[in-house]
């Protein structure tokens, strides 16, 4: 058969253009540079090369490489091209480009060059006549006797060959395949020597990766997560990995050999059809040549119970396209199956429940199709639009309720069936009156929507927010309505002591000292309220902070105290939150000041220490102070509840409230567990930051 669209007689007309148009007569081609130069399969063009040399059109011969060559010889019309066979070989010699093909004397001099020796080595006849082979070997190779050791088996068993590097002129290397041939005469005495070079440098490279790649593929083979096995052309098992043998209960040996009781293992499609040998996933690839995917099969071992697969079995095939392996995997389905059967049980179990179920649902619940039209209702809902489930069913809720076309409830939930993903929303309702909290759950068939009734809720929030207002103008009234006269005070006290401290007495002094004591308590207590209420309105951004750098921070400010107390701190490694770093300093500030203060007439011994949970880090202050009575453990963090007289432990009484405060506004909780005179520990969560980009 010839090229696609041509007769065998019309290719054989373009092999012979191929031929006639080449630059040097009698060029040699080999069946795969045919191939290239007509665009045609390997075997059409070597079929067509046999047939024009069997009418004599061409001549052959194969290299001492095992490459067999074709080249026009001279035709008769053509006197002044008149060749002997051998003018004829020289000649084609000479034009061979893809080998090094020269002559060397019995010395192992150069004697001839050809133009595909020029190609390789980078010397010119000119240059390299005469010249001893070792010129082409490696200093290495020369101080071993290499050359000559070549030569002397070419002497004696008239052929010798050699892979290895060789230099060329401008001194590259290259990995060489090399024959050479003995050349006696018909009484034996050796004329000399031939000497085919090959460049393999890029197949030695690309052998050795292929090499590296498969290697490499084993290794993913036996260490996949799934199921697989390795078949031959002939069906025969040659790997099973890890994953294989857990699966299955096989050694690898047993796999390869089958295991004595092969016979007794059965193969069954979904329905519980046996499947024969010959309908296996991986023998139909042998049979076709083409992958099958996702094919499920049931799997009976003898003594054991049956096991459920999904199988891919995929064709390997070589450079020549002929199938070479089958690599088999499979993914163990089998508690799929199981949970598939329970959940096929429940699902008529539920379907009889459904209609009882939405109906006591506290929240209102209603359904639509993929067109918006109402499927179900339950009595909440209907309730709450005061229409009957009987009004509604089969209605689209854009006819029923036409002011919400074109809205955002409209646009989240066409949003959450083209992406189906769940969206909640909270809005309000004129028609009805309230503000309602919306949750849409969306299937490829439509949407579960959930609702209930949050006006108390917003009401709330409303006057938390004046409440917060009220607040912000507290703090602003304090911050400058307060402050303002309790500097005079002050600084009137201070004036008065520096003034009078000769003509004062020392109860006149003392009583001094607490007026001064008690100004500077009244603007701590004034300060820690503005924090207090400003915790959510004066806030800074929450983003990921590392509470290593600010409980170091806050080590610093306290180093005085912690020096004249003589506190043992002790803080370990500490996480990665989402916080407020001014705010979440401030609740570390005043949980190790508390500690510190309440650490009774031993030098204090405080552990700050951390421990995830779940989304949150659960962050510890623990101390052996004189600790809280159990009934007390709530009040403490309210504002201005003191449990011990302020002479005696002074502060504002507002701290623990204060970082109550910071902690809620982070989404977590504050609590303290304590026992009398054996010490406090307050814990709080923050919530957990993402990974960090390193």
């Amino acid at each position: 058969m010839g090229a696609a669209g041509s007769t065998p007689d019309a290719f054989r007309e373009q092999v012979r253009s191929a031929f006639s148009n080449l630059d040097t007569p009698h060029t040699p081609l080999t069946a795969a540079e045919l191939a290239t130069r007509l665009e045609c399969p390997i075997d059409t063009a070597k079929q067509t090369l046999v047939a024009l040399e069997d009418n004599g059109e061409l001549h052959t011969k194969q290299l001492d490489t095992g490459t067999t060559v074709w080249w026009r010889p001279a035709t008769e019309q053509s006197p002044t091209d008149q060749y002997s066979e051998l003018e004829e070989f020289g000649a084609f010699v000479r034009a061979v480009e893809d080998y090094a093909i020269f002559t060397l004397n019995p010395d192992g001099t150069v004697a001839s060059w050809n133009e595909g020796a020029r190609r390789i080595k980078g010397y010119s006849e000119d240059e390299i006549i005469g010249q001893h082979i070792s010129t082409f070997y490696t200093e290495e190779d020369v101080e071993n006797g290499v050359p000559t050791e070549n030569l002397d088996i070419a002497r004696e068993n008239h052929r010798a060959e050699d892979e290895g590097w060789r230099v060329r002129n401008d001194g590259s290397r290259f990995w060489a395949d090399v024959v050479i041939t003995a050349i006696r005469d018909d009484e034996g005495t050796l004329r000399g020597f031939t000497k085919v070079t090959r460049d393999k440098t890029e197949q030695r490279d690309y052998e050795r990766e292929l090499a590296q790649e498969s290697k490499q593929t084993e290794k993913l083979l036996r260490t996949a997560p799934v199921a697989i096995a390795v078949q031959n052309s002939y069906g025969e098992t040659v790997m099973a990995n890890q994953r294989a043998q857990e699966a299955l209960g096989l050694s690898e040996q047993e796999f390869i050999e089958s295991p004595d009781n092969a016979e007794e293992w059965e193969l069954y499609d979904p329905s519980g059809e046996p499947v024969p040998p010959e309908k296996t996933p991986a023998a139909r690839v042998m049979a076709t040549g083409e992958r099958v995917l996702n094919e499920e099969l049931i799997i009976s071992p003898p003594e054991t119970e049956e096991m459920h697969f999904r199988i891919n079995a995929t064709p390997v095939f070589d450079a020549d396209g002929d199938l070479e392996r089958v690599i088999t995997a499979g993914e163990d389905i089998t508690e799929l199956k199981r949970r598939e059967r329970q959940l096929k049980r429940r699902k008529s179990e539920l379907e009889t429940e459904l209609s009882e179920v939405f109906g006591r649902i506290s929240d209102a619940f209603y359904a639509l199709d993929e067109a918006g039209r109402f499927t179900h209702i339950n009595d909440r809902a209907a309730e709450i639009f005061q229409m009957s489930e009987e009004e509604l069913l089969g209605r689209s809720i854009w006819e029923v309720f036409p002011d919400v076309t074109n809205s955002e409830l409209e646009e989240r939930f066409h949003a959450a069936m083209e992406t189906q993903e769940a969206t909640t929303l909270e809005l309000y309702v004129e028609e009805l009156e309230m503000w309602i909290e919306l949750n849409a759950y969306p299937s490829e068939s439509g949407l579960s929507v959930y609702f209930h009734d949050i006006t108390e809720r917003k009401r709330y929030q409303q006057k938390l927010e004046e409440s917060n207002e009220r607040l912000e103008q507290f703090a602003y009234a304090a911050s400058h309505d307060l402050q303002e006269p309790l500097r005079m005070v002050s600084s009137y006290l201070q004036l008065i002591e520096r003034r009078y401290a000769d003509e004062l007495d020392d109860d006149g002094q003392e009583f001094l000292e607490f007026a001064v004591d008690g100004a500077n308590r009244m603007r701590d207590m004034i300060e820690s309220l503005l924090k207090y209420s400003r915790v959510d309105t004066r806030g800074d951004p929450i983003e990921p902070v590392e509470l290593d750098d600010i409980a170091d921070d806050v080590r610093t400010d306290l180093q005085m105290r912690i020096e004249e107390t003589d506190t043992d701190l002790t803080i370990e490694s500490l996480p990665r939150v989402e916080g407020d770093r001014n705010q979440v300093r401030q609740v570390f500030q005043n949980l190790l000041d508390n500690a510190i203060t309440y650490s009774g007439d031993d030098p204090p011994e405080i552990t700050v220490s951390a421990e995830r949970a779940g989304e949150m880090w659960e962050l510890s202050v623990r101390d052996e102070g004189i600790g809280i009575d159990p009934d007390d453990t709530e009040r403490v963090f309210q504002v201005f509840q003191r449990l011990h007289p302020p002479d005696k432990h002074p502060g504002t009484g507002i701290g623990l409230a204060l970082c109550e405060r910071i902690v809620e506004r982070h989404g977590g909780a504050i609590w303290v567990d304590s026992t009398p005179d054996e010490g406090s520990t307050f814990t709080f969560t923050l919530p957990a930051a993402g990974e960090s980009d390193e």
